[in-house]
């Protein structure tokens, strides 16, 4: 697995470091350790350029040999990068150069309001890149004890199982499948009226099942697995909800996204999780490397449901 590693060396850029130590424990990784230097145009006229240069230079090599020490113990192969330039664009450049399966990068910012936010940086990464991204949120220890995944059977979520059951974890991992029935509301001009429609059993059986269904694959290979499928009006706080209410470490949602100008942006569902969640998310974007998005280990054996887990 070919894994780009986003850091800046601040403090917390090492626990993406050490999440990604805690992976590639258990997975084959080859580690590009990217570091970004912004130096802004207007710069190259001062007298003091080449001094802040020369700084920028010890930072990033700082930043990168310490990287090198958490990670060489644990990859398969680590190379560093040092590159000037606008920050996001060059991660997103050197993730496509290095052909990245994944990119990881830590959260920064928070709101005093609402929960956690991420920062300007994370959250145009994880909005524009077209291979997944892991966003961590610091955590004292990094291990994945607790997975929580997003599941609606469509072809997003579907792969993004699929990606997770390649990254391998320990066996003792528990993992939530949750599937969310969407509770239908009557728009009535820029508003809604109530929920006249009340979800019966028929509506929920076969999401229910298709649930189990997909909990039971993934239990051959972690066996504290458990189903669990549950009526909400919106999609992406049920799941933050779930994985709050779980203590969950990582959240995984399959990000089916759209296109604006030839760029995948984030879904709503997608946005509103990796916003909101108290803990890591692993928006999954396995299924745009598909050369037929309809075939893949899981969707072959279940068959489509209404439920919605994925934005």
């Amino acid at each position: 697995m070919k894994v780009l590693l986003a850091t800046d060396g601040s403090e917390t850029a090492m626990e993406p470091t050490k999440v990604l130590a805690e992976i590639a424990r258990y997975n084959p990784v080859d580690a590009v350790v990217v570091t970004v230097s912004y130096d802004p145009p207007r710069y190259q006229f001062q007298p003091w350029a080449p001094e802040w240069t020369q700084q920028q230079d010890g930072r990033a090599r700082a930043v990168l040999s310490d990287a090198r020490c958490l990670l060489n113990s644990y990859c398969r192969s680590v190379s560093l990068v040092h590159v000037s330039g606008p920050v996001v664009p060059t991660i997103l450049c050197e993730a496509r150069k290095a052909e990245a399966d994944v990119i990881v990068i830590g959260a920064k910012g928070h709101s005093t309001l609402r929960r956690l936010l991420l920062g300007s940086v994370s959250d145009s990464v994880a909005s524009n890149s077209k291979c997944s991204v892991l966003v961590v949120r610091g955590n004292e220890d990094p291990k994945l004890r607790h997975v929580v995944i997003g599941y609606d059977k469509g072809v997003a979520s579907r792969e993004a199982v699929n990606e997770m059951m390649e990254l391998r974890l320990d066996e003792q991992t528990h993992v939530d499948v949750v599937s969310i029935a969407e509770q239908p509301y009557v728009y009535v001009g820029e508003g809604f009226a109530g929920a006249p429609i009340t979800l019966g059993p028929e509506h929920l059986r076969p999401i229910v099942e298709s649930n189990e269904r997909m909990a039971s694959q993934i239990a051959d290979s972690y066996p504290h697995t458990q189903a669990h499928t549950t009526v909400a009006s919106h999609v992406g706080e049920a799941i933050v909800n779930r994985a709050a209410s779980v203590g969950a470490d990582l959240v995984v949602v399959g990000d089916t996204g759209h296109s604006m100008i030839g760029e995948l942006i984030l879904g709503s569902t997608s946005k509103y999780i990796i916003r909101h969640a108290s803990c890591s998310v692993w928006i999954s974007r396995h299924h745009t490397k598909l050369a037929d998005p309809m075939k893949s280990d899981v969707s072959d054996q279940v068959e489509s449901t209404h439920g919605s887990a994925a934005g």
